[in-house]
């Protein structure tokens, strides 16, 4: 079982990694801030804050330990905070209510996030079972639920306006199956947040328990695939979905 999740989370944080690092690039091209944000949050929380976040809490040695737990809880931070903003800036641009949002979530991460470096910096790994570091992870996990719930209701309206375009002609059906799979990612996301959320309450070991690691290995590998398909959809795909209301889009 530990392989499978090893397995499932590898993909996801690879793939992730991937996908960010093309979208900052193409960025450097379009000079477009949506891109931008989009692939720091996935590079720099997914990418390689979680697996440094990981890897420093198995090391032995404290100091590299501390320095690579605090530099992927930093990654995490940042990455999610772009998410935030990259959330008010391409579904909310107006609103100022959007950014105070972002801003707040942005805020809550950094605090949370910079008193579990503290501690586990002075007690190493086994700072997981104190209950002040087990409030600042639910914090966290609660924060990047709000998020990805966030995207997914903005991803499934984007999804049906798109859809009802595309039905007399006047959409793209693979723009709008790409809101589709966003709102899919999102949501199955924001369900293993908060599995993950209810299982550190409850005092669950994140690494051993069958539920969190359920709700972790199995939406890293769907969403893994789904990450392909939205940002690196294959040819076939695309012919699939070109052909219409009549084709995958009709039937969703």
């Amino acid at each position: 079982m530990h392989l499978f999740v090893f397995f499932c989370v590898a993909l996801y944080s690879v793939m992730s990694a991937v996908v960010g690092v093309r979208l900052v690039l193409r960025a450097r091209h379009t000079r477009g801030l949506p891109e931008l944000l989009m692939g720091v949050a996935y590079a720099s929380a997914p990418g390689f804050g979680y697996p440094l976040v990981v890897v420093g809490s198995g090391v032995v040695d404290r100091t590299v330990s501390s320095l690579l737990f605090g530099v992927g809880q930093a990654c995490i931070v940042f990455g999610v905070t772009c998410f935030l903003f990259f959330n008010g800036r391409v579904f909310r641009p107006e609103s100022r209510q959007a950014r105070v949002a972002a801003a707040l979530g942005g805020l809550a991460l950094g605090v949370s996030s910079w008193h579990r470096v503290k501690v586990h910096v002075a007690v190493g790994a086994a700072a997981i079972s104190l209950s002040s570091v087990r409030r600042d992870t639910i914090v966290t996990v609660v924060v990047l639920g709000l998020a990805y719930a966030w995207t997914a209701t903005e991803g499934w309206r984007q999804h049906r306006m798109m859809r009802r375009r595309a039905q007399i002609g006047l959409g793209d059906p693979v723009v709008a199956n790409r809101f589709l799979l966003w709102a899919i990612a999102g949501a199955l996301q924001c369900v293993s947040d908060a599995v993950i959320a209810f299982s550190v309450h409850r005092g669950d070991n994140l690494t051993a328990d069958l539920l969190p690691l359920f709700a972790t290995s199995s939406v890293g590998a769907v969403n893994s695939v789904l990450l392909v398909l939205i940002f690196m959809p294959p040819a076939a795909y695309v012919r699939w979905l070109s052909r219409g209301p009549r084709g995958a889009l009709a039937a969703v």
